[in-house]
């Protein structure tokens, strides 16, 4: 919703979307400078961006091509995510003109422990959509995209250590599941195999995402780790205050 709404503001004309969270392998693609303008989003865990994002966004290559990098966090912190994520654009040929971070429902959310639970909100996409604006207003102000200067990102390089969740995954409670199959469906690190009794998952290449449990239409799918439920404690107590989006914007040479 972040990413797009950016792209909104940008222009009123026609968007292309490429979603490539489900994507076991992406198709390479390549931008050219002159033609196209790109807004990459990613999520944030625990401050990095994550390597799956990584590995799939490294099918994309650009040639000075000018692109505005967006993070969405779970209103804790951005760490070091969002000036990795520029610093992958950066190496795949784009050229960062523009960067913003967001905040959106955060994983370990539950009604129990709300974190971010109804965000981006409308006001979240409205501040993306001015965002894109003013990415707009960059580019009419600017005879070439090679005039902007990259804008200063915070954050450390070498980044935090990326967290590697510990051999756990979600279960499924076989009372309630009806086989659909949405689990599966919605694994971006495709770790969910479907058998005649159910779904099993590989723990060590779940990622703690969550999103088998958010798009289970009975609540069969759960995470019930006493880990987790600590975090999102943790979090619930220590990240209520909501946090604003940031974003930065190239300047002109």
């Amino acid at each position: 919703m972040v990413v797009r709404a950016v792209a909104q503001g940008i222009t009123q004309g026609d968007i292309h979307e490429l979603d490539i969270t489900l994507l076991k392998s992406p198709p390479s693609r390549q931008y050219s400078a002159k033609e196209d303008l790109l807004v990459i989003g990613t999520p944030v865990y625990s401050g990095r961006i994550p390597g799956l994002a990584t590995q799939r966004l490294k099918k994309l290559q650009g040639n000075k091509t000018p692109v505005i990098a967006i993070t969405v966090y779970g209103n804790r912190a951005y760490d070091d995510a969002l000036l990795e994520l520029c610093d992958c654009c950066t190496g795949q040929g784009f050229k960062v003109i523009g960067a913003g971070a967001f905040v959106g429902k955060h994983s370990f959310s539950s009604l129990d422990h709300p974190i971010a639970h109804d965000r981006p909100d409308e006001k979240d996409l409205l501040l993306a959509k001015t965002f894109g604006k003013q990415i707009r207003q960059t580019l009419r102000n600017t005879e070439s995209v090679e005039h902007l200067q990259t804008p200063t990102i915070p954050g450390q390089n070498p980044y935090k250590p990326e967290m590697h969740p510990s051999g756990a995954a979600g279960g499924t409670d076989p009372a309630l599941c009806i086989h659909c199959g949405q689990c599966n469906a919605h694994c971006p690190a495709h770790t969910i195999r479907m058998t005649g009794d159910g779904p099993t998952t590989n723990p060590d290449n779940c990622i703690w995402c969550t999103a088998c449990v958010r798009n289970c239409p009975t609540g069969a799918r759960r995470i019930i780790l006493p880990k987790i439920g600590e975090i999102a404690e943790r979090l619930y107590n220590t990240c209520h205050a909501r946090k604003e989006p940031e974003w930065f914007l190239a300047s002109t040479s």
